[in-house]
């Protein structure tokens, strides 16, 4: 018998045979097999997934007004768009654009 190989990281391969023309294939994939194919006939190969994930950049910045740390953080996604968080008060009264953002966004801070 043949034997044969599907890869895939994650999806286990199952038969499927079609009502229309009588053909089994793997699926997914859709690769043809020979009519009498089992699952012991097929060797699933699961390929390993590298996950990017985004550049994370922190920064701490003393409050003016007291002596809170506040952390201000840059993420770098692996589409290069950039985003910004952080933990003072003033980034929600300003809709995210707090004076610790405008800092690092204006090169300011590096």
């Amino acid at each position: 018998m043949i034997k044969y190989k599907h890869t895939h990281p994650v999806l286990p391969p199952f038969l499927f045979t079609s009502h229309i023309d009588g053909k089994k294939y793997i699926v997914p994939g859709w690769k043809e097999v020979h009519p009498n194919t089992t699952f012991s006939d097929i060797e699933w190969v699961r390929e390993k997934i590298e996950v990017k994930k985004a550049d994370i950049q922190s920064f701490e910045f003393k409050s003016s007004s007291g002596s809170e740390i506040y952390i201000t953080k840059k993420y770098t996604n692996i589409d290069g768009s950039v985003r910004y968080n952080c933990s003072c008060p003033g980034v929600w009264r300003t809709r995210g654009n707090c004076k610790h953002i405008k800092e690092i966004r204006d090169g300011k801070i590096k």
